[in-house]
């Protein structure tokens, strides 16, 4: 479908400025749809350039039609990964359970390297929205006709509409709706690391090991192995999110007694300082908006590595936020209602079968829940 360009018959006046917090999947595609409706968008990123790295994303359900209408479906299916099999290992290596790749017929569904995506994305909006790397928000002031943005270097200029797509931890969230917390702890952590040695296991491949409260992953690909590592934990633990060397005294405490794989993944995980470890939480708000700000993707609703969509959701959440904008135009009170209120239910959804069958399925928190799920792998009943 082609894309609508609207501007001054929606109420939108020609240059209407808008600030996208974030160079995200979030931001890019929300800066994408602004330009689209006539918008004059610029996109700030406190990196440096595109945060590249990270575990691929899958790209399956409403997902597919919103690339089709952006113009990007050819593109990101050039860069398709082959199916991948999963397999549910025991200590010993044997295999508990298999989850064969298949492609239904009937359902698309596409997995593709991270940065495949943020390429792709970032080159659907070069040249028609301004981008401004190294630089963040410092303070937002709603106004009754515009937000005052302050930025880190302390200049400051006046935006119609501001968008925070600046991810799970996101400032834009902090200076728009104060210090509340909206974040659902899950009962975890989770590590993860990318490494190119391919020797872990076979390409087009993932493999699981679980036991009670613990999980050890490998996804691997051609050119490359990612390593995670979780734990269940009934309450949070205080750490340092730059404190590397206690991230990893967390990890060699729960897996060093292990098996499996899991000697030569510690070995990669101390080789050096590039690697993710954060909780597993989600973000669970009761809306999105506040006044002229609105939130797209894990800003507003990160829904955990957990259910798998976190790449789809985003670009879910920015063209369900531009068709609400294109149907109120001016009116971005009745535009932000419409985005919550049609969105909401399915993000509810994927989070709460994250929380649930998706921890059951991936941490077992005891031997009745591991054996549970071993015996739907079993029994064939297991699902995605």
């Amino acid at each position: 479908m082609e894309v609508r360009q609207v501007s001054v018959e929606l109420g939108v006046p020609v240059g209407t400025q808008v600030l996208v917090c974030g160079a995200s999947f979030a931001g890019l595609a929300t800066a994408f749809w602004l330009a689209q409706l006539g918008y004059e968008v610029t996109v700030v990123e406190i990196a440096r350039g595109l945060r590249r790295g990270g575990t691929p994303v899958d790209i399956e359900g409403d997902t597919i039609g919103i690339l089709a209408r952006m113009g990007l479906l050819d593109a990101v299916r050039a860069k398709v990964l082959p199916p991948r099999t999963m397999e549910f290992k025991s200590e010993d290596d044997g295999t508990i359970g298999v989850m064969a790749a298949q492609q239904d017929a009937k359902d698309e569904r596409y997995e593709i390297h991270r940065d495949d995506l943020l390429d792709i994305l970032f080159a659907a909006i070069e040249g028609s929205v301004g981008i401004m790397f190294g630089r963040s928000v410092r303070e937002l002031a709603n106004k009754s006709d515009s937000v005052a943005v302050t930025f880190d270097d302390g200049s400051r200029h006046d935006y119609a509409l501001v968008f925070g797509c600046d991810g799970n931890r996101s400032r834009t969230r902090r200076l728009a709706f104060g210090d509340a917390d909206f974040s659902y702890f899950m009962g975890g952590y989770f590590c993860l690391k990318v490494v190119p040695d391919t020797e872990l296991l076979p390409p087009n491949v993932s493999q699981i090991f679980s036991s009670p409260g613990l999980m050890v992953m490998l996804n691997g690909y051609e050119d490359r192995t990612d390593l995670g590592f979780g734990f269940r934990s009934a309450a949070k633990i205080e750490y340092d999110h730059r404190d590397r060397a206690h991230q990893r005294a967390m990890i060699h405490r729960h897996f060093d007694s292990r098996g499996w794989k899991v000697p030569a993944m510690l070995r990669h995980l101390d080789a050096d300082e590039h690697f993710y470890f954060d909780q597993i939480n989600q973000v669970r708000m009761p809306t999105w908006s506040n006044g002229r700000v609105a939130l797209v993707g894990d800003a507003g609703y990160c829904v955990s590595p957990l259910a798998g969509m976190g790449g789809s959701i985003a670009l879910i959440g920015a063209a369900g936020l531009a068709d609400a904008l294109l149907r109120h135009g001016h009116d971005h009170e009745a535009a932000f209602g419409e985005y919550h209120l049609k969105l909401h239910p399915f993000v509810d959804d994927v989070q709460d079968r994250a929380a649930t069958s998706g921890m059951a399925m991936m941490f077992p928190a005891d031997d009745a829940e591991l054996a549970e799920r071993d015996r739907q792998l079993g029994e064939g009943d297991l699902k995605l």
